[in-house]
């Protein structure tokens, strides 16, 4: 891809504030964003950033062939399964119908979600359009898999270092209160990935034409009893230990009426299962091939990075 080539991004929120950082600090493409409001900080990046009213097919192809767009990144999120299938049937079938997109990268982000559909609500809201993404050849996709957002281990009270937004009903470590939830045995496969690592992959993924159907990323990857000793030892604090069994974490799943309990359920799942955990074989094998100048931080060195810059 020739430098004035231009991927647009549908989302301004967090997770796009990072790739249109990245993008910015590659400097080999143009970068736009598609969004239902303005954004002030990506106006002070000089991100042109197109208004839109919905994300609609009729909306959206007109800015991609406006840019010449080759790529489209979604970071479009909803656990509502209609609303999540809507967006995206949108924004792919203005990819394909563009004279030049035909390239996209829908908004899924989350572990091993090729052997795993898991957490339950998450993926059960993508499902529909999955069947819909793989059914079609006319647009080249790759699903975009980190596990665990590793930010949240910089969410220290006082000391927020990342752009993500804090997640208390799924995230089992509370630094403020000094709480960890140990989930199963805390011994099972766990991934963890800085959301800026994960938008380098992201840019690292542009100039290649040959995508996998699932990019698999990770910082780290080990247990939550390794990363509680980890966080203890950076922080110099004794977190106070709570259990969520197999038993337990089944028993909140049972119950689905009571929403926020069953949600909470299907994230502790989600570790329990090792379903965090992208395969680490295929992993290194994609990093030798697509994300060889990438630094990917492990535990450590993020929270090492959190003492030398405002945002890891």
């Amino acid at each position: 891809m020739s430098s004035a080539e231009t991927v647009v991004v549908a989302g301004a929120g967090n997770l796009a504030q990072y790739l249109v950082e990245e993008f910015i600090a590659d400097g080999k493409y143009h970068v736009a964003v598609i969004s239902r409001s303005s954004r002030p900080s990506l106006d002070a990046l000089g991100v042109e950033v197109q208004i839109v009213k919905e994300y609609s097919r009729e909306a959206v192809l007109p800015i991609l062939d406006s840019f010449k767009t080759r790529v489209l990144i979604s970071t479009l999120h909803t656990d509502d399964p209609t609303a999540y299938t809507s967006l995206h049937e949108a924004l792919l079938f203005a990819c394909r119908d563009s004279k030049s997109c035909k390239r996209f990268i829908p908004s899924e982000f989350l572990g091993n979600t090729r052997d795993y559909a898991v957490p339950r609500g998450i993926y059960r809201a993508r499902s529909a359009f999955r069947s819909v993404l793989f059914s079609q050849k006319d647009v080249t996709f790759t699903f975009v898999n980190p596990g665990w957002l590793a930010d949240y281990f910089v969410q220290a009270p006082g000391s927020h270092k990342t752009y993500i937004r804090p997640f208390p009903q799924g995230w089992p470590i509370d630094l403020e209160k000094r709480t960890v939830r140990v989930i199963g045995t805390g011994d099972e496969p766990i991934g963890w990935t800085a959301t800026r690592d994960m938008a380098k992959a992201i840019v690292a993924l542009i100039p290649h034409d040959d995508w996998p159907e699932y990019s698999w990323v990770y910082g780290e990857l080990g247990t939550w009893n390794q990363a509680i000793q980890k966080v203890e030892k950076f922080y110099g604090i004794e977190l106070q230990r709570e259990y969520a069994s197999k038993e337990s974490i089944a028993a909140r799943l049972s119950n689905e009426d009571d929403l926020d309990r069953w949600y909470g359920a299907t994230i502790d799942e989600w570790s329990l299962l090792g379903a965090t955990a992208v395969p680490r074989e295929e992993a290194d094998q994609q990093r030798e091939k697509y994300f060889k100048d990438v630094d990917f931080r492990d535990i450590e060195a993020l929270l090492l990075s959190s003492q030398h810059v405002p945002i890891v």
